[in-house]
């Protein structure tokens, strides 16, 4: 029988580095923990389809003023950015305004036939025409040969109102009226009287 010389420590015959150290230094618990990547991309996947389905590649076009009931419709198409106005509702406290890009410009109750006899809305007509004038500065001819505007109207503004706007904004430049409406496959025959 030969005889070997002994290492200079226990398990230094053995060959693989990490069986020698855990034998030569212990068998307790490294301080890296190992990580699971598998249900850690699960997880990044999920959340990455979550934020596509949030995203709108359009953008948000307008805020949807919370006094404005739209009416709904089943035909529609994308809106582009414009201009808007809104015509909200009246309720115990306020007869309903009259908006231009959410600041109020005056009451609905001031929007008749006999305060403004020739359906300029002089205020609204204003408005109108600053913003024309500011749409011409853009350098985009698209966006300054537009002549949309963007009507958000609740369903309980009369449609003697609403023709006296859509006429105030064809005098002032602004000859493409688009509605802002809720799409809904049934449209608003549930709301009509039977």
């Amino acid at each position: 029988m030969a005889i070997h010389h002994p290492g200079s420590r226990a398990g230094s015959g053995v060959a693989l580095k990490s069986i020698r150290n855990a034998v030569v230094h212990g068998g307790g618990k490294g301080i890296y923990a190992t990580l699971n990547v598998v249900p850690m991309i699960d997880l990044f996947i999920m959340l990455v389809i979550f934020l596509i389905q949030q995203y709108s590649a359009a953008g948000q076009l307008m805020l949807v003023n919370p006094n404005v009931a739209m009416p709904k419709a089943s035909s529609h198409t994308e809106l582009l950015r414009a201009p808007m106005i809104a015509l909200t509702r009246s309720d115990a406290t306020s007869p309903g305004d009259l908006m231009f890009e959410n600041n109020r410009l005056m009451s609905l109750s001031d929007v008749n036939e006999v305060k403004f006899p020739s359906w300029d809305i002089k205020p609204l007509a204003d408005v109108l025409k600053k913003a024309w004038t500011l749409q011409q500065t853009v350098k985009d001819t698209k966006v300054r040969n537009s002549r949309k505007i963007i009507i958000q109207a609740d369903r309980t503004v009369p449609f003697q109102v609403i023709k006296m706007v859509m006429a105030t904004c064809g005098r002032n430049e602004y000859r493409e009226p688009n509605f802002a409406i809720m799409v809904d496959a049934k449209g608003d025959e549930g709301l009509a009287p039977k």
